[in-house]
């Protein structure tokens, strides 16, 4: 959707310059002893299952930008934490995050099954972050730990889901 032509848009360094540039003017506001992190994704509103056009390499621009603007750590996004960020490749978003940028990163994407969760720790992710298990179970770690069944979240109030028009992509 990006059709700039001016140094935000056309090459993925181009394209995340405008986050390098926020992290950096966050850091500059804020200074060294203030945590600093940013989100990111490959998906876009109207399309979870776009992926990166050159795949690991355009995730290591991304992920080495992002360290050298300062951020403290990665929350990588994905509709689902667990698949590979890329065909062919079988490292997650946030294994590559954390390959690339050394920084602490946090996985999200349907990681509320305490067995995912965990899964994700062990392929990279140092933290997990939670949405929908968490508004449904906001004791979810007591149950848990006790064993506890974990309420399951029903999507059917999301919809209508957000698409971009036609006429809002010239």
């Amino acid at each position: 959707m990006n059709r700039r032509t001016d140094e935000y848009g056309g090459s993925v360094s181009n394209r995340i310059r405008i986050c390098t540039r926020v992290l950096e003017a966050v850091r500059s506001a804020v200074g060294p002893d203030f945590l600093v992190g940013i989100r990111i994704s490959q998906s876009k509103v109207n399309d979870f299952e776009h992926k990166w056009e050159n795949g690991e390499d355009d995730a290591k621009i991304i992920f080495k930008s992002l360290a050298a603007a300062s951020a403290d750590y990665i929350h990588t996004t994905e509709y689902d934490a667990l698949r590979p960020a890329f065909e062919g490749d079988p490292l997650t978003l946030a294994a590559l995050a954390k390959k690339y940028s050394m920084l602490p990163v946090i996985a999200n994407g349907k990681l509320g099954d305490p067995g995912r969760a965990e899964s994700a720790l062990n392929e990279g992710a140092d933290l997990i972050a939670i949405g929908t298990g968490a508004l449904v179970n906001p004791d979810w770690v007591r149950k848990v730990k006790e064993g506890r069944p974990l309420n399951r979240f029903d999507h059917s109030f999301l919809h209508p889901i957000a698409t971009v028009r036609d006429d809002e992509l010239h």
